[in-house]
C-alpha cells in the first residue's frame, strides 16, 4: 500500500507539473515597473514555450511527490503536498529566470492547500489539523515577513512561505522548524556560490526554489 501511495503521488505531481507550462504561458504580465537591479523580464509566454519544458518540470515534480509520500507517516496528510510538489519546479523555473513568483500561481496554490488540509481534517476527523495548519501558516509567514523587513526578501517569497507553512504545520513543530532552517541554509549556500560566480554582480538571489526545497528536506526529519 505504501508503494502504491508513492507511485500515485509521483504520477499526480508529475502530470500536474507537465501541464504547468500551458498555465504559465497564459499568465498576464505584471504591470508594476521592475526594480532597477532585477534582470530583464522575459515574457511568461516565452518561458512557457521552451521545448520539452513540461517533461523537464514533470520529472522533479514526480520525485518530490514520491519523497512526500515516502516520508510523511500519516498518509491522510499527503494530499496537500502533491500540488506543492507539482508547483515547485515551475515556480523555481520562473523565479530563476526572472526573479518573480507569479501571484496567479502562488495565490491559487495557497487556497488549494487550505482546501486539501480541510479534506485531510475531515478524513482524519481531527479539527486540530486545521489549527496546526493555521499555526504553521502564521508562524512561517510571520518569520519571512520579518525577514523581508530586515533584508532583501521579495514579497513573492513571503507569500509562498504561507503555502509552505500550511503544509508543514500539521506535521508538527519540529518539521516546521526544520523547514525554515533548511530553506535558509540551502538558500545561503546557493547564494554564496552564485554571488561568488557573479564576481560582484548585485542581482538578488531567487530564494523561492530554496524555500520549497527546504520544506521537502524537512519531511525527512
Amino acid at each position: 500500500m505504501h508503494l502504491v501511495s508513492i507511485l500515485v503521488s509521483a504520477l499526480l505531481a508529475g502530470l500536474l507539473a507537465a501541464v504547468s507550462p500551458l498555465l504559465l504561458s497564459r499568465l498576464p504580465e505584471p504591470t508594476a515597473e521592475p526594480e532597477p537591479d532585477m534582470p530583464v523580464k522575459i515574457p511568461y509566454v516565452e518561458l512557457g514555450a521552451v521545448p520539452r519544458l513540461g517533461l523537464w518540470l514533470a520529472l522533479p515534480a514526480a520525485v518530490l511527490g514520491a519523497v512526500a509520500a515516502a516520508t510523511i507517516t500519516e498518509p491522510r496528510l499527503l494530499p496537500v503536498w502533491i500540488p506543492i510538489a507539482a508547483a515547485t519546479p515551475v515556480l523555481a523555473w520562473v523565479d530563476w529566470k526572472v526573479h518573480l513568483l507569479p501571484y496567479l500561481i502562488v495565490a491559487p496554490l495557497y487556497v488549494l492547500s487550505w482546501l486539501l488540509i480541510g479534506v485531510s481534517a475531515l478524513w482524519m476527523q481531527d479539527a486540530s489539523v486545521l489549527l496546526h495548519a493555521l499555526y504553521g501558516n502564521l508562524g512561517v509567514f510571520g518569520f519571512y515577513f520579518v525577514l523581508g523587513l530586515l533584508g532583501p526578501m521579495g514579497y513573492g517569497d513571503i507569500r509562498l512561505s504561507a503555502v509552505v507553512g500550511v503544509g508543514l504545520g500539521p506535521l508538527g513543530f519540529i518539521a516546521t522548524f526544520y523547514g525554515l532552517f533548511f530553506g535558509l541554509v540551502i538558500g545561503a549556500i546557493a547564494g554564496l556560490v552564485l554571488v561568488r560566480g557573479r564576481l560582484g554582480n548585485q542581482t538578488p538571489i531567487a530564494f523561492g526554489p530554496y524555500l520549497l526545497l527546504g520544506a521537502f528536506a524537512a519531511l525527512w526529519v
